[in-house]
């Protein structure tokens, strides 16, 4: 059994760029720049590396989440992930109570 750990606030920071990232579109860009956040537009048109980037450090984010390495995040287990604990029930979408890394990255892309 793994030895479990608070989260870094980084990471937060790392699944909200992955979910920015992966929702890039122009639209959603025309939109970010009409509402002011030149930031969250630079996100949306941001190279392939960075998505991959990204990608990488919502797996890894998953994985220190997944403290008895199951494959699935728990309710208890998504605490760690504030922004994914409240929206657990919505991203738990075979209704098992439990998030797979697929229903873990769907609901961050959302």
């Amino acid at each position: 059994m793994r030895k479990s750990r608070p989260l870094a606030r980084f990471e937060e920071h790392s699944l909200a760029l992955f979910a920015a990232l992966l929702m890039g579109s122009t639209g959603t860009v025309a939109q970010a720049r009409e509402q002011g956040s030149l930031l969250q537009a630079q996100l949306q048109t941001a190279p392939r590396a960075m998505r991959d980037a990204a990608y990488q450090r919502a797996n890894a984010a998953f994985d220190r989440a997944d403290a008895n390495g199951d494959g699935r995040l728990s309710h208890d287990e998504a605490q760690r992930l504030p922004a994914v604990a409240e929206r657990f029930e919505q991203m738990d979408t075979n209704g098992d109570r439990m998030l797979s890394r697929e229903e873990f990255q769907r609901g961050v892309a959302d």
